[in-house]
């Protein structure tokens, strides 16, 4: 991954990129009220902001960066064995829920010094309540699927059938670092977005870091912010994630236009592909916020950032 020494100069770009949106919007989003239209902010205009953040440091360390963000208000659900959670011991034996939010992919790509690294990190957004984290209800289940890491199936057609053991052999990268919660709060001054760790015992989630440090560390390769993965890798995790990106990047952006999200020919491609209307309060979508428990099946949000030499001309 990139130097570590850039790691500081990293986290406070994305500091003050994070803080603009979450505060005021972007170019593509407004002012974001609730969980969804957090998400679909930073996802939209976040990164785009710590992608331009990011450019000039870069440059300066012959690295250059590109960008490729799609929000999708959707994504795949899941089925799994129940554990179960201590916190929601009861039926059904098989759950289902969302994989998770959104999938943040950061490569490193370098043929001439032989670099192809990737770390990813699968993210669930989550409003705080009094600075925490308080899933209720059913809502562990989501937890008991992103701690415990058992087998689970894609429900959604378009996903390779087979069960993924994200724990199995052979294991590439540390399982537990494979997912975060995202914990969001926009009343806070400045807006907050920190990431924990889940846990398999109370209190459940620990040692949170803000996005920004966890963005910088994750490019810079420290093993506790993201999962080690392989680009085309067979193994459970880097096929997942592999898979993941390409099933967003395969769905057209509209059923009229015919464009691929995911097209190859396209640096600094984003776009919003949910059917929520532009504008208006919320990033333009508080028909959702609020107590909707789910949102429609479909393909994972996905933001990918891969690094390369200025002298790299490929982009694959």
């Amino acid at each position: 991954m990139l130097p570590k020494p850039l790691a500081p100069f990293l986290e406070t770009a994305a500091d003050a990129a994070i803080i603009k949106v979450l505060t005021h919007g972007g170019a593509r989003t407004s002012k974001p009220s609730g969980e969804v239209s957090a998400v679909r902010t930073l996802t939209l205009d976040g990164f785009d902001e710590i992608a331009s953040a990011w450019s000039p440091i870069l440059k300066a360390h012959g690295f250059r960066i590109d960008l490729r963000a799609v929000f999708c208000h959707s994504r795949p659900h899941v089925t799994f064995p129940q554990v179960p959670h201590p916190k929601y011991a009861k039926p059904p034996a098989v759950r289902r829920c969302e994989l998770a939010d959104l999938l943040i992919v950061i490569d490193h790509v370098d043929p001439f010094q032989k670099i192809d690294d990737r770390r990813a990190v699968l993210v669930q957004a989550k409003m705080l309540k009094n600075g925490a984290l308080a899933p209720s209800g059913t809502e562990w289940i989501q937890h008991e699927l992103l701690a415990w890491l058992p087998s689970f199936t894609f429900v959604d057609p378009g996903y390779d059938p087979r069960s993924r053991d994200l724990n199995g052999m052979p294991l590439m990268g540390s399982p537990d670092h494979t997912a975060e919660y995202g914990g969001i709060d926009l009343k806070a001054s400045p807006p907050v977005w920190r990431h924990w760790l889940t846990e398999t015992k109370a209190p459940w989630f620990s040692a949170d870091v803000s996005l920004s440090r966890y963005l910088a560390e994750m490019a810079t390769g420290d093993v506790n912010c993201s999962r080690d993965a392989v680009r085309g890798g067979s193994d459970d995790w880097s096929f997942t994630v592999e898979e993941l990106l390409r099933v967003t990047a395969a769905r057209p952006i509209t059923r009229k236009s015919g464009v691929l999200r995911g097209n190859d020919n396209v640096v600094g491609f984003i776009t919003d592909t949910s059917s929520l209307p532009d504008g208006g309060v919320g990033g333009g979508d508080s028909s959702v916020e609020g107590e909707v428990p789910e949102w429609p099946e479909g393909p994972i949000s996905t933001v990918h950032m891969t690094a390369r030499s200025i002298e790299d001309s490929s982009d694959d």
